[in-house]
């Protein structure tokens, strides 16, 4: 692959990655000076990868590749199709991740993917690489394996060297398998509000094209929509209305909404003894009595009778 060729004990594995485990291995052959040598290198090359004899199974070698961010293209194409167990590592904080994948192309392409990091806000280690920038992780191949031992090797990682990113310590376990306590979830609550509105959206000054929103419409008509053949219950009902009341429209939606009614109120006024002129177009009945300091059951009232109030003003829906 054209890296260079080193051989690092676990004693280099250990002070690199973190600090949150322990490897009883014999390091009574390190060599501090080799050691020393090595990290330097690898500080001064940062988009260097290198093929590392691991200190966990010495009948294996690990890929490292320092910088996620300047390693980018390599990691995508050395790893299309391979299964595998991988490590990210926070190399500010030494927290990493580890976790296992079928194919390790399409799970490091969704890694490097911000708004698919964005939409994965349960993901600590997604959450960290949105914080830190690509360039201060550094991403492992622990092993290459069969499909059919990814689970099986997974798990002994998990429990050789305990990450602080991963939430599951279980390997192939999985968010929608997995049912959070309420004390967690009312946590995950309070640090996700705010989060993600305004501004903070995903969606935030975007639209969809016309073409994406009658595909959109049309994977939810019939027998595709989750409430098809379906009724709200009395409480659910209770639920929404109790909802309705507490919601405060802006005054924006609000004159968009009546206009979308249909109720749009045109107030003339008498200019001679047959023609009128206009002096004001309004969304609602409402809104045209405001404007002429009278209730608006009065102007719809006149407005349906078409007589003229006050023998000046008269009021009509064109």
């Amino acid at each position: 692959m054209g890296r260079n060729s080193i051989v690092i004990k676990s004693l280099t594995f250990k002070r690199y990655y973190s600090n949150s485990y322990k490897l009883n291995n014999n390091n009574n052959n390190i060599n501090n000076n080799h050691n020393d040598n090595i990290n330097k290198n690898n500080q001064e090359s940062e988009g260097m990868n290198f093929n590392i004899s691991n200190p966990l199974d010495k009948n294996k070698d690990m890929i490292v590749y320092i910088d996620m961010e300047s390693s980018k293209k390599n990691i995508l194409q050395e790893n299309k199709g391979k299964p595998g167990i991988y490590m990210i590592t926070n190399k500010k904080t030494k927290d990493f991740y580890i976790g296992q994948s079928k194919n390790l192309y399409n799970r490091f392409l969704n890694y490097f993917n911000p708004a698919y990091l964005k939409r994965s806000p349960n993901s600590i280690v997604g959450r960290a690489i949105l914080k830190y920038g690509y360039s201060n992780f550094s991403l492992t191949i622990l092993e290459y394996c069969d499909k059919a031992n990814l689970t099986a090797r997974e798990q002994y990682y998990l429990d050789t060297l305990n990450p602080v990113y991963n939430i599951l310590k279980i390997a192939g376990a999985y968010a929608m398998d997995f049912t959070h306590t309420e004390e967690t979830k009312n946590r995950l609550s309070k640090s996700l509000k705010g989060v993600y509105v305004g501004e903070k959206s995903f969606w935030f000054g975007k639209k969809f094209s016309s073409e994406t929103k009658k595909l959109m419409s049309s994977k939810k008509m019939g027998e595709l929509n989750n409430l098809f053949g379906k009724k709200h219950s009395e409480q659910s009902k209770e639920l929404i209305r109790q909802k309705a009341l507490g919601r405060k429209f802006s005054e924006e939606t609000k004159l968009l909404m009546s206009s979308k009614r249909g109720s749009l109120v045109n107030v003339f006024e008498r200019c001679d003894k047959q023609d009128f002129k206009l002096i004001g177009s309004f969304v609602s009945a409402r809104r045209a009595g405001k404007f002429m300091g009278i209730s608006g059951s009065t102007v719809a009232r006149y407005m349906k009778s078409g007589e003229i109030f006050k023998d000046k003003y008269k009021f009509s829906p064109q």
